[in-house]
């Protein structure tokens, strides 16, 4: 999971960072973006490669962490329902899953929370921007 957490962190920190990876291929999901608010159908668009790119950290863990078929399969489940959690704006408040309330922010500022499952690596990298200290600014 730790292999994973930080794989998909910079892959999707890289494609809002290099600009033609963004232009091209993550812009697809953001265009279900409201202000202050998000899409559930936001966990759905991907342009294709950009759902290949963000899978590979998955795919090179499974050859460096040999993993049971049926875990693999558990945790890709375990995946598309946690990619319809931090699209449905409701905030779960559950330290340190990367839930609704990081996810919102990150779709309306394009700098802060790109995490997987949790706000670790934000936190380690110097991204992390947490909605409760938000609402308290607010």
């Amino acid at each position: 999971m730790a292999l994973v957490e930080f794989g998909i962190y910079w892959m999707h920190r890289e494609l809002h960072d290099i600009k033609p990876l963004y232009k091209y291929l993550h812009t697809t999901h953001h265009i279900y973006n409201k202000q202050n608010t998000l899409s559930p159908f936001a966990g759905l668009a991907f342009h294709p490669l950009d759902g290949i790119l963000q899978a590979i950290p998955h795919t090179i863990s499974l050859f460096i962490v040999p993993t049971h078929f049926m875990t693999h399969m558990l945790l890709l489940f375990c995946e598309g329902v946690w990619t319809a959690n931090i699209h449905d704006c409701i905030h779960g408040k559950i330290w340190p899953v990367m839930g609704a309330g990081y996810h919102t922010i990150h779709h309306t500022t394009y700098k802060h929370n790109y995490g997987h499952y949790t706000i670790w690596m934000d936190w380690m990298f110097g991204t992390l921007r947490d909605p409760e200290e938000d609402l308290k600014k607010a």
